[in-house]
Protein backbone atom coordinates (compact mmCIF):
# COMPACT_ATOMS: atom_id res chain seq x y z
CA UNK A 1 0.00 0.00 0.00
CA UNK A 2 1.20 3.26 -1.18
CA UNK A 3 1.11 6.11 1.41
CA UNK A 4 2.07 9.74 -0.14
CA UNK A 5 10.59 11.12 4.25
CA UNK A 6 15.39 6.83 1.88
CA UNK A 7 18.29 7.42 3.77
CA UNK A 8 20.93 4.39 3.95
CA UNK A 9 23.54 4.31 6.51
CA UNK A 10 26.44 2.46 4.85
CA UNK A 11 29.96 2.04 7.21
CA UNK A 12 33.13 0.51 6.11
CA UNK A 13 35.68 -0.96 8.08
CA UNK A 14 38.74 -1.80 6.36
CA UNK A 15 42.20 -2.49 7.88
CA UNK A 16 45.47 -2.21 5.38
CA UNK A 17 48.16 -4.42 6.18
CA UNK A 18 51.87 -3.90 4.47
CA UNK A 19 54.94 -6.04 4.75
CA UNK A 20 58.19 -3.99 4.38
CA UNK A 21 60.79 -6.95 5.02
CA UNK A 22 61.47 -6.85 1.30
CA UNK A 23 64.36 -9.03 0.26
CA UNK A 24 64.66 -10.62 4.20
CA UNK A 25 66.57 -14.10 4.61
CA UNK A 26 64.48 -16.59 6.58
CA UNK A 27 66.26 -16.17 9.52
CA UNK A 28 64.94 -12.84 9.99
CA UNK A 29 60.89 -13.71 9.40
CA UNK A 30 58.68 -14.07 12.48
CA UNK A 31 57.86 -17.53 14.03
CA UNK A 32 54.78 -18.94 13.53
CA UNK A 33 54.05 -18.02 17.21
CA UNK A 34 54.85 -14.85 17.14
CA UNK A 35 52.73 -14.56 13.95
CA UNK A 36 49.47 -16.16 15.33
CA UNK A 37 49.95 -13.91 18.08
CA UNK A 38 50.26 -10.42 15.76
CA UNK A 39 46.87 -11.60 14.00
CA UNK A 40 44.98 -12.24 17.16
CA UNK A 41 46.31 -8.54 18.42
CA UNK A 42 45.44 -7.35 15.48
CA UNK A 43 41.67 -8.97 15.31
CA UNK A 44 41.31 -8.03 19.01
CA UNK A 45 42.11 -3.67 17.88
CA UNK A 46 39.49 -4.15 15.45
CA UNK A 47 37.06 -5.48 17.69
CA UNK A 48 37.72 -2.95 20.32
CA UNK A 49 37.40 -0.47 17.38
CA UNK A 50 34.43 -1.53 15.84
CA UNK A 51 33.04 -1.68 19.37
CA UNK A 52 34.08 1.87 20.17
CA UNK A 53 32.43 2.86 16.86
CA UNK A 54 28.90 1.61 17.55
CA UNK A 55 28.73 2.65 20.76
CA UNK A 56 29.60 6.17 19.84
CA UNK A 57 27.31 5.82 16.79
CA UNK A 58 24.42 4.57 20.26
CA UNK A 59 25.49 7.85 21.87
CA UNK A 60 25.12 10.10 19.42
CA UNK A 61 21.74 8.58 18.22
CA UNK A 62 20.12 9.64 22.05
CA UNK A 63 18.00 12.59 22.14
CA UNK A 64 19.93 15.30 23.92
CA UNK A 65 17.75 16.88 26.60
CA UNK A 66 17.27 20.88 26.94
CA UNK A 67 14.57 23.19 26.55
CA UNK A 68 13.68 24.92 23.69
CA UNK A 69 11.09 27.78 22.39
CA UNK A 70 8.85 28.51 19.34
CA UNK A 71 6.75 31.06 18.47
CA UNK A 72 3.93 28.38 17.24
CA UNK A 73 1.61 25.87 18.84
CA UNK A 74 2.91 23.35 16.52
CA UNK A 75 6.74 23.68 17.28
CA UNK A 76 7.86 24.47 13.88
CA UNK A 77 9.13 27.77 14.35
CA UNK A 78 12.51 27.97 16.44
CA UNK A 79 12.85 31.32 18.58
CA UNK A 80 15.71 32.64 21.32
CA UNK A 81 12.13 32.99 23.51
CA UNK A 82 8.80 32.25 22.53
CA UNK A 83 5.32 31.59 24.07
CA UNK A 84 5.61 27.66 23.39
CA UNK A 85 8.66 25.18 24.65
CA UNK A 86 9.25 21.58 24.26
CA UNK A 87 11.26 20.73 27.26
CA UNK A 88 13.43 17.15 26.85
CA UNK A 89 14.34 15.21 30.23
CA UNK A 90 16.10 12.28 30.62
CA UNK A 91 13.77 9.52 32.82
CA UNK A 92 15.89 7.41 33.22
CA UNK A 93 18.80 5.48 31.21
CA UNK A 94 17.03 4.69 28.38
CA UNK A 95 14.25 6.74 27.90
CA UNK A 96 13.57 10.72 27.13
CA UNK A 97 10.23 12.44 27.77
CA UNK A 98 9.38 15.36 25.49
CA UNK A 99 6.61 17.98 26.97
CA UNK A 100 5.36 21.00 24.53
CA UNK A 101 3.66 22.78 26.24
CA UNK A 102 2.84 26.96 27.25
CA UNK A 103 5.18 28.80 27.94
CA UNK A 104 3.65 30.59 30.95
CA UNK A 105 0.76 28.70 32.13
CA UNK A 106 2.71 25.49 31.52
CA UNK A 107 -0.64 24.12 29.69
CA UNK A 108 0.67 21.01 27.84
CA UNK A 109 -0.19 20.74 23.86
CA UNK A 110 1.52 17.11 23.90
CA UNK A 111 3.66 14.64 25.68
CA UNK A 112 5.90 11.50 24.18
CA UNK A 113 8.47 9.71 24.94
CA UNK A 114 11.49 7.96 23.19
CA UNK A 115 13.95 4.97 23.73
CA UNK A 116 17.00 6.30 21.59
CA UNK A 117 15.17 7.72 18.87
CA UNK A 118 12.01 5.31 18.61
CA UNK A 119 8.99 6.22 19.77
CA UNK A 120 7.97 4.70 23.24
CA UNK A 121 4.75 4.29 25.43
CA UNK A 122 1.34 6.38 25.10
CA UNK A 123 1.89 9.67 23.55
CA UNK A 124 -0.95 12.26 24.35
CA UNK A 125 -2.21 15.74 22.69
CA UNK A 126 -3.90 17.70 24.87
CA UNK A 127 -6.94 20.58 24.71
CA UNK A 128 -7.24 22.76 27.89
CA UNK A 129 -5.98 20.62 30.03
CA UNK A 130 -7.83 17.41 28.58
CA UNK A 131 -6.64 14.51 26.77
CA UNK A 132 -7.65 14.95 23.47
CA UNK A 133 -5.96 12.11 21.35
CA UNK A 134 -3.17 9.26 22.13
CA UNK A 135 -1.23 7.00 19.94
CA UNK A 136 0.41 3.97 21.66
CA UNK A 137 3.75 3.07 21.31
CA UNK A 138 3.78 0.11 23.99
CA UNK A 139 5.40 -2.39 21.92
CA UNK A 140 8.29 -4.14 20.72
CA UNK A 141 9.59 -4.17 17.04
CA UNK A 142 9.71 -7.82 15.91
CA UNK A 143 11.71 -8.50 12.60
CA UNK A 144 11.75 -12.07 10.02
CA UNK A 145 9.53 -14.06 8.92
CA UNK A 146 7.64 -16.39 10.78
CA UNK A 147 4.79 -18.65 9.45
CA UNK A 148 2.91 -21.12 12.34
CA UNK A 149 2.87 -24.76 11.21
CA UNK A 150 -0.90 -24.78 11.23
CA UNK A 151 -1.14 -21.16 8.84
CA UNK A 152 -1.82 -21.09 5.16
CA UNK A 153 -0.29 -18.41 3.19
CA UNK A 154 -3.25 -16.22 1.38
CA UNK A 155 -1.65 -16.32 -1.87
CA UNK A 156 -2.67 -20.39 -1.84
CA UNK A 157 -5.98 -19.53 -0.85
CA UNK A 158 -6.50 -18.40 -4.56
CA UNK A 159 -8.30 -15.01 -3.81
CA UNK A 160 -8.28 -12.21 -5.62
CA UNK A 161 -7.38 -9.59 -3.36
CA UNK A 162 -10.14 -6.77 -5.05
CA UNK A 163 -12.37 -9.12 -3.83
CA UNK A 164 -11.26 -10.29 -0.47
CA UNK A 165 -13.34 -8.23 2.05
CA UNK A 166 -10.19 -8.18 4.49
CA UNK A 167 -8.20 -6.36 2.20
CA UNK A 168 -10.38 -3.49 1.65
CA UNK A 169 -10.88 -3.39 5.74
CA UNK A 170 -6.94 -3.16 6.29
CA UNK A 171 -6.32 -0.60 3.66
CA UNK A 172 -9.27 1.56 5.28
CA UNK A 173 -7.33 0.50 8.89
CA UNK A 174 -4.37 2.00 7.36
CA UNK A 175 -6.11 5.19 5.67
CA UNK A 176 -8.05 6.22 9.09
CA UNK A 177 -5.02 5.88 11.30
CA UNK A 178 -2.09 6.93 9.63
CA UNK A 179 0.14 9.20 10.73
CA UNK A 180 3.62 10.21 8.93
CA UNK A 181 6.01 10.01 11.52
CA UNK A 182 7.49 13.93 12.59
CA UNK A 183 11.37 12.90 12.70
CA UNK A 184 10.81 11.42 8.83
CA UNK A 185 8.77 14.20 7.30
CA UNK A 186 11.31 16.48 9.35
CA UNK A 187 14.19 14.34 7.37
CA UNK A 188 12.30 13.56 4.14
CA UNK A 189 13.01 9.81 4.67
CA UNK A 190 10.34 7.92 2.50
CA UNK A 191 10.75 4.08 2.10
CA UNK A 192 9.08 0.94 2.01
CA UNK A 193 8.19 -1.41 4.81
CA UNK A 194 7.24 -5.08 4.50
CA UNK A 195 5.16 -6.47 7.12
CA UNK A 196 3.36 -9.73 8.38
CA UNK A 197 0.71 -11.06 10.37
CA UNK A 198 -1.54 -13.95 10.86
CA UNK A 199 -5.34 -14.01 11.02
CA UNK A 200 -6.74 -16.93 12.98
CA UNK A 201 -9.54 -19.33 13.14
CA UNK A 202 -11.48 -16.93 15.30
CA UNK A 203 -10.42 -13.78 13.30
CA UNK A 204 -7.93 -12.43 15.85
CA UNK A 205 -4.50 -11.16 14.02
CA UNK A 206 -1.42 -12.19 15.72
CA UNK A 207 2.24 -12.92 14.84
CA UNK A 208 2.89 -9.36 13.72
CA UNK A 209 6.54 -8.68 12.32
CA UNK A 210 8.40 -6.84 10.20
CA UNK A 211 9.96 -8.28 6.99
CA UNK A 212 11.78 -5.53 4.97
CA UNK A 213 13.12 -3.10 6.94
CA UNK A 214 12.98 0.56 6.21
CA UNK A 215 13.88 3.82 8.94
CA UNK A 216 12.97 2.98 12.46
CA UNK A 217 10.55 5.63 11.90
CA UNK A 218 8.55 4.39 9.28
CA UNK A 219 8.79 0.84 11.01
CA UNK A 220 7.38 2.27 14.08
CA UNK A 221 5.01 3.57 12.22
CA UNK A 222 3.78 0.44 10.88
CA UNK A 223 3.91 -1.48 13.54
CA UNK A 224 1.70 0.89 15.25
CA UNK A 225 -1.33 1.24 13.13
CA UNK A 226 -1.04 -2.69 12.60
CA UNK A 227 -0.95 -3.68 16.58
CA UNK A 228 -3.98 -1.26 16.53
CA UNK A 229 -6.07 -3.89 13.81
CA UNK A 230 -7.14 -6.62 16.27
CA UNK A 231 -9.99 -8.57 14.33
CA UNK A 232 -11.06 -9.31 10.95
CA UNK A 233 -12.89 -12.01 9.34
CA UNK A 234 -11.77 -15.56 9.55
CA UNK A 235 -11.05 -17.71 6.14
CA UNK A 236 -12.40 -21.14 5.11
CA UNK A 237 -10.87 -23.61 2.73
CA UNK A 238 -12.87 -26.44 2.41
CA UNK A 239 -15.76 -26.11 4.79
CA UNK A 240 -12.98 -25.45 7.29
CA UNK A 241 -12.30 -22.04 9.46
CA UNK A 242 -8.11 -21.70 9.00
CA UNK A 243 -5.48 -19.62 10.04
CA UNK A 244 -3.73 -17.38 7.90
CA UNK A 245 -0.27 -16.03 7.16
CA UNK A 246 -0.95 -12.54 5.27
CA UNK A 247 1.83 -9.98 3.85
CA UNK A 248 1.36 -6.61 2.86
CA UNK A 249 4.28 -3.60 1.92
CA UNK A 250 3.58 0.19 3.00
CA UNK A 251 5.37 2.60 1.21
CA UNK A 252 5.89 5.97 2.31
CA UNK A 253 6.25 8.30 -0.22
CA UNK A 254 6.60 13.04 0.61
CA UNK A 255 4.88 14.93 -1.97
Amino acid sequence: MDLTPKTCLNLKFMTKVECKNNGCNPSCLPSAGTIAETFQNKKMKQTISLLFLLLTIIANAQIEPGTTYYSDKYGYKEVAKGPYRKVLKKENDSVTSEIFSKTKSGQKIWEKYYLGEQPYGIWKWYKKGNVESERNYDFVLTYGEYVPENAIKFKELGIESRSDRNTSKIQRHIRDNFRYPEFAQANGIQGRVGLQFTIDENGNVGNLRILEKGHLSLDTECFRIMNSLKKLNPYEKDGQKIMVHYTMPITFRMQ
